[in-house]
């Protein structure tokens, strides 16, 4: 009687456990690079934006095809379910788990919007004010085969000159472009694939690149809801933004990685949103 009290209570405490992880428990969400729903991949945009709007509320989001190496159930799986009628355009979003196991599925997101691509887009964002509710704050993906901090290799050394600006020496195989930078900004570079920022009431999304970062608009007349305002670039000696108009800004990120562009005396502040 005793033995079967006691493995009813672990089935319990098992089960009540399992039922109380959060979306915020997992570490990254993966889109899908085709709804089964439309014709070719990313058609209208759908699938940048919800990656994008996934980001932008908190998680780790990432196309299928640039998932991270991480643990397959560490992440949720995204699908997008349309139940269109004559005309209104109806999307809710769900997610699963690992093992297909519907972990949320929210409100749904109508559009009244005639033509496809708009409506599309229009129906996503509405079914993520839902998503944003949440209140959504994924942890940090952990990847596979990635070293503890304090057992990095010991050759990656980070040393400081007599005028305050951070050197980086890098003596590893797997060095990365950026050897040496004699520039402050350089040790609080972000290394997360996005990023979202305000400045004055509006969103901004920055996308890491092979080459330093891109940084975007949310914009409602762009075809994917983002309209790319400029680009950061990291070479040897500097760290800096170049607009889509052609500006050339000095760059630096703080401590809590808010972005500053510097031209003269003008100072652009981008707030990072956590």
């Amino acid at each position: 009687m005793t033995k079967y009290f006691i493995l009813s209570i672990f089935f319990f405490i098992s089960v009540t456990s399992f039922a109380q992880k959060t979306l915020s428990d997992y570490s990254y969400v993966v889109v899908p690079d085709q709804f089964d729903f439309l014709e070719g991949k990313d058609k209208f945009q759908l699938n940048s934006l919800t990656e994008y709007l996934f980001n932008k509320y908190g998680f780790n989001a990432y196309l299928n095809s640039e998932a991270p190496n991480a643990r397959r159930c560490d992440g949720l799986y995204a699908d997008i379910k349309e139940n269109n009628s004559i005309f209104k355009t109806r999307l809710t979003i769900i997610l699963k788990d690992c093992n297909g196991n519907v972990t949320y599925t929210g409100k749904e997101g109508v559009s009244r919007i005639k033509e496809y691509r708009e409506a599309y887009q229009d129906a996503i964002r509405k079914a993520f004010k839902s998503v944003r509710e949440l209140g959504v704050n994924q942890k940090d993906v952990e990847l596979l085969g990635e070293q503890p901090l304090a057992e990095a290799n010991t050759t990656d050394k980070i040393r400081e000159s007599k005028n305050n600006s951070t050197s980086i020496i890098n003596t590893t195989n797997n060095a990365t472009e950026i050897d040496s930078v004699d520039n402050v900004a350089v040790s609080n570079l972000p290394k997360a694939k996005f990023l979202n920022y305000t400045k004055d009431g509006t969103s901004f999304l920055l996308r890491k690149t092979n080459k330093g970062y891109s940084l975007y608009k949310e914009s409602t007349e762009a075809e994917n809801g983002l309209a790319l305002t400029g680009t950061i670039t990291v070479t040897n000696s500097e760290v800096k933004f170049k607009s889509t108009k052609d500006e050339m800004y000095d760059v630096y990120f703080d401590e809590n990685q808010n972005l500053s562009l510097f031209k003269g005396e003008t100072v652009v502040l981008y707030k990072l949103v956590r």
